[in-house]
């Protein structure tokens, strides 16, 4: 499967009357992008701003994030299974707008679980160092759901999932996703028939030599989503394009500093490092994606053992292993670990901490196997926010219930993608 990525530089981001690039900037119709949006019933309006590196700007109430990219030769669309059909995809070429991303955002929809909901990005500050959004130019979108049910819909708003919430709340956060990605691949579209600054090319060619066989391993949640559908319980093999083109995205609101958007799969730095590294160093053999969800140990040691029967199958030496970094998902990917080293396979695994005293280990469970582990940085670290000048995406935060448009005593956890546990990130954990 042969992918070309052709990059087209954006620098600024200016409403106009239609939407297109010239010399760097992304000129953006709020009507288009309004019409594109709201033919989902799910929303009866939207609001849009522009959010640049260095502005007194505090995004909260994130729902996803996302690079503009359109398939323009090919199989299938980007976001498979969502916006087209479910094709399996990977292969072509896509027309990507590097320099900006695409920040949905909105409060909770009725009867959704608020504990994690919050997602917290500054533009400047003290708050920019968490972030790797706040150097990007972002279009923010803010999205506000309908208020009128009826009595029959009433129903569904009431929860019935401590983690998911309300029937609603899911249909509600599938539909945002949803909505982001066909937003993304209209200002995509803007690239026309323009020369892109560079063509990235991504073909895993067999190795002229023999050398170590790499697997990614990555551990999605119930709520991560594979060509538009949940998985099963049995693990799979993707080609590393296909998380490129989509295949894989998240509608599931976990703690934001592990949150796993849509745009840190497209550029996932697992892939892009074992990519750089195959046929030099490693044989990268592809994506191996498993389900986290099941409670009871029997289930556990299922998915563990067929997850550890395909990497033997396929005569793998080592593999990079990476978790939602969340609760009671840390057992799963530690009794992997286990599985994997006992079997005679190398595993290095990240991992985010969370610790609150320097005594505390960071970790849910630990297995003496895991001797490779790289720390993301710890989300019980506290931070202090500065006041901004401008809140986009609502105005207070939902747990704790507090005014945004003050300064923030916090812990890392309420910074978006502050420790991600694919490796997106600026933070690390370093032993003296």
């Amino acid at each position: 499967m042969r992918l070309e990525l052709a990059e087209f530089a954006v620098k600024d981001i200016v409403f106009s009357d239609s939407t297109h690039l010239s010399d760097g900037v992304l000129y953006v119709s709020r009507e288009e992008v309004r019409d594109i949006v709201l033919q989902d019933s799910h929303f009866s309006s939207v609001e849009m701003d522009v959010a640049r590196p260095g502005d007194e700007t505090r995004i909260i109430n994130i729902l996803d994030v996302i690079e503009p990219r359109r398939k323009v030769s090919g199989p299938g669309t980007v976001f498979p299974g969502v916006i087209g059909p479910p094709t399996t995809v990977g292969e072509g070429k896509d027309h990507t707008l590097k320099g900006m991303a695409l920040i949905t955002t909105g409060p909770p929809a009725p009867g959704e679980a608020i504990h994690w909901r919050d997602g917290i990005i500054d533009m400047w500050g003290v708050g920019a160092r968490y972030t790797p959004f706040s150097s990007t130019v972002n279009l923010v979108l803010q999205l506000k759901g309908r208020e009128d049910f009826s009595p029959e819909e009433r129903e569904r708003l009431e929860r019935i999932d401590v983690i998911d919430g309300s029937a609603y709340a899911q249909d509600y956060n599938r539909a945002a996703r949803a909505a982001g990605f066909r937003v993304a691949e209209h200002l995509a579209s803007a690239t026309g028939e323009s020369v892109p600054a560079r063509v990235k090319t991504f073909h895993l060619e067999p190795p002229s030599t023999s050398l170590p066989r790499v697997a990614y391993i990555c551990q999605l949640h119930r709520d991560r989503w594979l060509y538009g559908e949940k998985m099963g319980w049995q693990p799979t093999f993707l080609h590393p394009n296909e998380m490129m083109d989509g295949a894989v995205f998240s509608s599931f609101m976990g703690p934001a500093s592990s949150r796993d958007c849509s745009y840190v799969y497209q550029n996932n730095p697992i892939v892009a490092d074992l990519y750089q590294r195959h046929g030099k160093e490693i044989d990268f053999i592809g994506v191996l994606v498993w389900y986290y969800g099941p409670m009871s140990l029997m289930e556990k040691e299922r998915i563990g053992g067929f997850a550890t029967k395909l990497l033997r199958m396929l005569d793998v030496d080592g593999a990079v292993m990476t978790w939602i970094g969340d609760g009671q998902s840390g057992i799963d990917v530690m009794m992997m670990c286990q599985k994997f080293e006992q079997a005679g396979i190398k595993t290095t695994m990240l991992s985010p901490e969370m610790a609150k005293t320097p005594d505390d280990p960071g970790f849910v469970h630990y297995v003496p196997e895991a001797d490779a582990i790289v720390s993301t940085g710890n989300f019980e670290a506290p931070v202090t926010l500065e006041k901004p000048q401008t809140v986009l995406g609502g105005t207070t935060l939902s747990v704790p219930h507090v005014d945004a448009s003050g300064p923030l005593s916090l812990s890392v956890r309420y910074m978006y993608d502050s420790v991600s546990p694919l490796g997106y990130s600026n933070l690390a954990g370093v032993i003296y």
